[in-house]
């Protein structure tokens, strides 16, 4: 009997038994990829904390579970003289809450018939993966939170939502440009044209980035971008570089984890966060929470031949702190969210995480029979 008929057999025997339901042993095999997957960017800015239900409480606003978060009280000092009393303060300490919620991969199925097909561990695989898709929601949600944050507090101070955040309102002047969480590179600011083509990154878009933190009372530590933005570090000229990491980036690219010592996080998820949007946080502590309520669950069943299979976890993902996240605009387009629709422009698509549907594209072209070479049976 060969060993792909074994592993078959093995898997018809555990899968009519509730041992076999909650763990099958599934072969190694081999076979093509269709996308690198990469795990959450988002936990690595704000490591997830695990809670039980113990550590939550119930909402008094839906029928779901919260995480109540105390924030850090206000005080301050004084110099005063041997006669003078300090100001008195009633101590209240604020405090937020963060909603639970569930992401599920789809509920995947296949005809036990169908299963005979495959050499390669199919289940295996796609539980696998939901693991990776699941992980791709969480930065989604993760970037429509922090993006919030950062366009609430330039709302804040440049409160006439009617003017477009671009490159030709930030050069006129416009009042309603202030840079307060949102600023646009060098080069964004200079161009003229498409208002969603991506420019590089300078070395001074970084520094002018993390000054809108440093300058606040924080410090920023932690940087967000895309691998495609990131490689435009690799046209800076030796007057940025210097001459011994010039020389070394020419014959390995740019090889270190940190710019201009501040840690980098890189992503591939393009479709995610898109190229041309920069995000700059302090350490996790100033920003947010991210709690996991239940890991990764991984569910099959059998109901006559049909197999059906799904993964789900549920988290509660917060930013608390809007002053701790700044963001740098690659390009010269205004993503300014409006009430009234005038203050963001045409083809801002471009520039924001895709719908969840839309993510994870196809990248082979199989089912169209674009593989070479081709054989054609008659």
């Amino acid at each position: 009997m060969s060993y792909v008929q074994t592993g078959i057999d093995l898997f018809n025997q555990r899968i009519e038994t509730q041992e076999g339901k909650d763990k099958i042993a599934q072969l190694t095999g081999s076979f093509i990829r269709d996308r690198l997957r990469e795990v959450s960017f988002a936990r690595h800015l704000v490591p997830p904390e695990q809670v039980v239900r113990t550590d939550c409480q119930r909402s008094v606003n839906h029928d779901l579970l919260v995480k109540i978060v105390d924030i850090e009280p206000q005080s301050k000092a004084m110099a005063i003289d041997f006669r003078g009393q300090p100001t008195a303060r009633f101590i209240r300490a604020p405090r937020a809450e963060v909603p639970f919620f569930t992401i599920s991969s789809e509920k995947f199925e296949k005809t036990e018939q169908e299963l005979l097909a495959y050499e390669m561990p199919i289940t295996k695989i796609i539980e696998d993966n939901t693991v990776k898709d699941i992980h791709e929601i969480e930065d989604r949600e993760f970037l429509r939170h922090i993006e919030g944050g950062v366009q609430a507090l330039q709302t804040e101070t440049n409160t006439d939502l009617n003017v477009k955040y671009n490159a030709t309102t930030i050069r006129a002047g416009a009042a309603s440009t202030t840079k307060v969480s949102v600023m646009k590179g060098e080069l964004a600011l200079a161009a003229n044209g498409t208002d969603f083509v991506v420019q590089p990154v300078q070395r001074p878009d970084f520094v002018n980035l993390f000054k809108l933190i440093d300058g606040n009372r924080l410090r920023g530590e932690q940087l967000l971008l895309t691998e495609v933005d990131h490689d435009d570090i690799l046209q800076w000229t030796l007057e940025d570089n210097g001459d011994r990491i010039q020389s070394e980036t020419v014959v390995d690219g740019y090889k270190y984890n940190t710019v201009l010592g501040r840690k980098v996080v890189r992503t591939i998820k393009t479709d995610i966060l898109r190229p041309g949007n920069v995000y700059f946080f302090t350490a996790p502590q100033f920003l947010g929470k991210f709690y996991v309520l239940n890991n990764t669950k991984f569910y099959i069943d059998k109901i006559a031949n049909r197999i059906t299979w799904q993964s789900w976890e549920d988290i509660g993902m917060a930013i608390i702190n809007i002053a701790s996240v700044r963001k740098l605009e690659l390009y010269r387009g205004s993503v300014r969210p409006s009430n009234v629709g005038t203050s963001t422009d045409s083809g801002y698509e471009a520039a924001v995480p895709k719908a969840e549907e839309d993510l994870g594209a196809e990248n082979n072209r199989v089912d169209a029979g674009l593989h070479f070479p081709v054989v054609h049976q008659y």
